[in-house]
């Protein structure tokens, strides 16, 4: 390559770095810039979200100040006269339309609702009713359905009749939204946590826009939808107990803004490469000039390097090219000096050569016949120029010899590095076995041990984790001196994450349990506090019954596990019936069922996990129902509950024939005998 084609090349590229640091700093400074427009977007948006809900609260709190102060409407609701209560509201002002609800939550929590859509479970939570019967301010979006969300605002009044009341007044949250929308001149979209729209003020361009949205983050981007560029801003949306119910999204039309800016972005683009070009050629051009007497100097070098010494430069002068003349010239007479001085060399070594080669045949003539073979041969080689090439290849061997070393040093080497790597898993290995040891230790401590020492009934159980931890777990406890309460559950999942969830689970379970006496308003109390933040989508199914030890009444609560068995004294085997409940932590607010039964003196309760009818031999075989119940029916009834759960495992461990454990294995055995005393 020409020097003056490098030159050329190298101002070429100083340009284009010079241009490309011009442009990652313009990246930067709009980073930075839309870095400060989304911070000030999202702020923005969400301070008006705050704002556009404290009016709708503020309205709604005016409606229930003028019901509280009606006459009509208090006098209606102390006599339950529901079309009174809509005529008072009628007079108020406050109509029946698609945004607005209205519901009257009584004492005993029954829900009465004259507006709006009506659902099972009412407007409010179990928790927030409590924070508004007990006076507190409980307002804020509420989401009562996957697809509606309301603003709620409640009043609790008192009626002399009736004690205390908690009026729940609501408006849907589109009518926010829609305020949202006009006052930042942008379509708003709002969503649940599970990505639902549950308001659009343009539903067609949500559908179009295909975002990919995490509510609890707020976010700030841009996306193009039918040639239309669109500024997006998310803001988490706080419900009435902090939590977070979903996102407001916004999308405003910027295609304007974007569409100059890029245009200015790329004719600055365009003017910088022209004048680069522009600069390049002009540069190249006067190098051309500039270079011609140095390509006449190379070309008398290159005919020196040829031997032809008769080329003669023209050009002289005190220049950079005249002093390169005279190098040139001071460079042929050296080489002038430097063949003659070759040539007196050669003519030295072919003397000495001759020398040599007669003093060595000279030598030959005075050793035996062998020797002077091989001292022959050495002189032919050396003579033929074959001592060489063997000082060739014995140098080839040795540095093939010295290159096989150091592969062998490098593999030598990587096999010490990746050593000395496993040993150090080796020992994070074992801490981690040491610190799910006492995991298991921990997990198996907060079981209860001791069983109930009363007369009425005998108890066992017992659970073996397939692994370190497990996610199976059971509780019996007294609720009063009279009031039993006992649970097996399963958590889906194996490991540390089940049984985290089993402790939390058991945990709520009891504590809820002892102020809520029905099982159903137990379990459902207890799978509204999982599921609100049960990201990790866990769940857990479960039999959770309370026994009346005077009477052998059980009511019970199935959600999703497998039927118990009740056996009698007689040895009749049958299923407890299913209630059709819902695995707990699934879905907040399922409402469950119920069921009852009594127990005569003598029955017995088996309780049990999947990992029992579930475990797998070497075949790939279940163990099954119908082996499970063929055991039971070999005299269960005559067993103690200690043996019934040793006849279970060892039936399971004789099925497996050494397969390892597939699931956690828990039982639970519970024989009712009354104002009978117990016999095993």
């Amino acid at each position: 390559m020409l020097l003056r084609t490098r030159i050329t090349l190298m101002v070429a590229l100083g340009f284009l770095m010079l241009m490309a640091t011009f442009w990652a700093a313009s990246l930067v400074r709009d980073r930075l810039e839309a870095d400060r427009t989304a911070e000030v977007a999202i702020s923005g948006q969400a301070a008006l979200w705050r704002e556009i809900v404290a009016v709708q609260v503020s309205d709604l709190e005016k409606q229930l100040d003028a019901i509280e102060d009606d006459t009509n409407v208090r006098i209606a609701l102390t006599f339950a006269n529901r079309q009174g209560v809509v005529a008072g509201l009628s007079d108020l002002g406050i109509e029946e339309d698609e945004t607005l609800a209205f519901e009257v939550v009584g004492p005993d929590r029954d829900v009465t609702s004259f507006f709006g859509e009506q659902s099972a479970r009412g407007i409010l939570d179990a928790g927030t009713l409590d924070r508004a019967f007990a006076g507190n301010r409980t307002v804020g979006p509420r989401l009562i359905s996957a697809q509606r969300m309301l603003i709620v605002a409640t009043r609790t009044i008192t009626l002399p009749s009736r004690g205390t009341l908690v009026l729940v007044l609501g408006r849907d949250v589109k009518v926010a939204v829609a305020r949202l929308a006009a006052s930042v001149g942008s379509e708003a979209t709002l969503i649940s946590l599970r990505d639902r729209v549950l308001s659009s003020t343009d539903a067609d361009l949500w559908q179009s826009a295909h975002l990919a949205i995490t509510p609890r983050q707020p976010l700030y981007t841009r996306v193009t939808v039918a040639d239309r560029i669109f500024s997006v801003t998310s803001v988490p949306v706080d419900g009435i107990n902090g939590g977070t119910l979903g996102a407001l999204v916004s999308l405003k039309d910027n295609t304007t803004a974007w569409t100059a800016q890029s245009t200015l972005r790329w004719v600055a683009i365009a003017v910088g490469v022209g004048l680069t070009v522009f600069v390049v050629i002009g540069l190249n051009v006067f190098l051309w000039f500039s270079f011609r007497p140095l390509e006449n100097a190379i070309g008398v070098l290159q005919a020196l390097s040829r031997g032809d010494t008769s080329v003669v430069l023209d050009h002289t002068g005190d220049d950079e090219i005249g002093r390169i003349g005279q190098a040139i010239a001071g460079l042929r007479r050296n080489a002038q000096a430097l063949a003659e001085s070759r040539r007196h060399r050669d003519r030295v070594r072919r003397r000495q050569e001759t020398v040599i080669s007669t003093e060595l045949k000279l030598l030959a003539d005075s050793i035996d016949a062998t020797d002077r073979e091989e001292l022959l041969a050495l002189l032919a080689r050396s003579s033929g120029g074959e001592a060489e090439d063997e000082l060739r290849r014995l140098a080839r061997v040795m540095h093939d010899l010295s290159r096989r070393i150091v592969e062998q040093h490098t593999r030598l080497s990587s096999m010490v590095v990746e050593l000395r790597e496993a040993l150090v898993t080796k020992t994070k290995l074992a801490g981690l076995q040491q610190e799910l040891e006492i995991a298991r230790q921990v997990q198996l401590a907060i079981l209860p041990k001791a069983f109930p020492d009363d007369p009425r009934l005998v108890l066992d159980a017992h659970m073996t984790p397939a692994r370190e931890v497990g996610g199976d777990f059971y509780d019996y406890f007294l609720i009063d001196k009279s009031t039993l309460g006992f649970v097996v559950a399963d958590v889906s999942g194996k490991g540390v994450p089940a049984a985290l969830f089993m402790a939390i689970s058991r945990t709520l379970l009891r504590s809820t349990a002892l102020f809520e006496r029905s099982p159903a308003g137990c379990v459902r109390r207890l799978n509204d506090l999982l599921a609100m933040e049960n990201e990790q989508m866990l769940f857990v199914t479960l039999f959770y019954g309370v026994l009346d030890l005077d009477t052998g009444r059980v009511s019970y609560v199935n959600a999703g596990h497998n039927l118990p068995y009740r056996i009698s004294p007689a040895g009749e085997i049958r299923t407890i019936a299913s209630t059709a409940g819902m695995a707990v932590a699934v879905m907040e607010g399922f409402v469950y069922r119920e069921g009852s039964f009594d127990l005569d003196p003598g029955d017995t309760l088996v309780l049990f996990t999947d990992g029992v009818t579930e475990a797998i031999d070497v075949d790939g075989v279940l163990y099954g129902e119908r082996r499970l119940e063929a055991l039971l029916a070999e005299g269960a009834q005559d067993w103690s509950v200690q043996e019934v759960s040793q006849h279970i495992l060892g039936s399971i461990r004789e099925f497996e024939r050494g397969a390892p454990q597939a699931d956690d294995i828990t039982c639970l055995n519970l024989r009712f005998f009354g104002s009978h005393q117990p016999h095993f």
